[in-house]
């Protein structure tokens, strides 16, 4: 199982572009790249959230923050997969992995729509995808790995969530999952802490 933004694709010029453009739109100030990626990993909401942080009058905030959500959707849907490129080594492994009759599923926290239309654009063969909105609960719950584990028929220890946020760490601690972090991701702009998992690697190539 692995995550999509951050693990097997960077995203974030997409994401950033769509963001400060809903932003402009919607008559708030502009964020940083930098910023952005640091955001990235727990949903649109959680994202334009933070991008509004302070910037929300109390009585109009869930008002506000659902309009500029609005308008973030339809920027990212023409930005989406415009900037998007795979990590090093994505495509290689999942279809490496396919090819020796293991069974891969891309679980990630992005709409379902938008994951499908970057995944098939960006030719990353899986068996199973899994968006946000795909279940009744998203990473860090552990829904998702729970639902290709009974999909696929494996039990825990016969699978592997690979992913670069406490996100996909946590969902896969609960799950009972072994767990592999990229160093190279997004993690909310954290460090990893390499003692909660079973394997850190720099790059999809060390797998596989």
């Amino acid at each position: 199982m692995f995550d999509l933004d951050g693990t097997l694709v960077d995203s974030v010029l997409d994401i950033h572009a769509a963001l400060n453009q809903a932003l402009v739109i919607c008559g708030y100030p502009v964020v940083a790249e930098s910023q952005s990626r640091e955001w990235v990993g727990n949903g649109a909401r959680a994202l334009v959230n933070r991008a509004l942080l302070g910037c929300l009058h109390p009585e109009r905030e869930h008002i506000e923050l659902e309009r500029v959500l609005d308008v973030f959707y339809t920027q990212y849907r023409v930005e989406n997969g415009r900037h998007s490129v795979c990590y090093d080594g994505a495509q290689a492994l999942l279809a490496r992995l396919r090819a020796v009759g293991c069974k891969v599923a891309i679980v990630t926290n992005k709409p379902f729509e938008h994951a499908q239309q970057l995944v098939a654009q960006l030719a990353l063969e899986h068996d199973v995808l899994l968006g946000g909105d795909s279940l009744a609960h998203r990473k860090p719950h552990p829904q998702p790995l729970l639902h290709c584990l009974a999909h696929f028929s494996v039990r825990p220890e016969e699978a592997v969530m690979v992913g670069d946020s406490v996100s996909d760490f946590e969902a896969a601690h609960a799950a009972k999952v072994p767990v592999i972090g990229v160093s190279y991701g997004y993690n909310h702009g954290l460090p990893i802490d390499a003692r909660n998992l079973d394997g850190l690697v720099d790059s999809l190539n060390e797998l596989g």
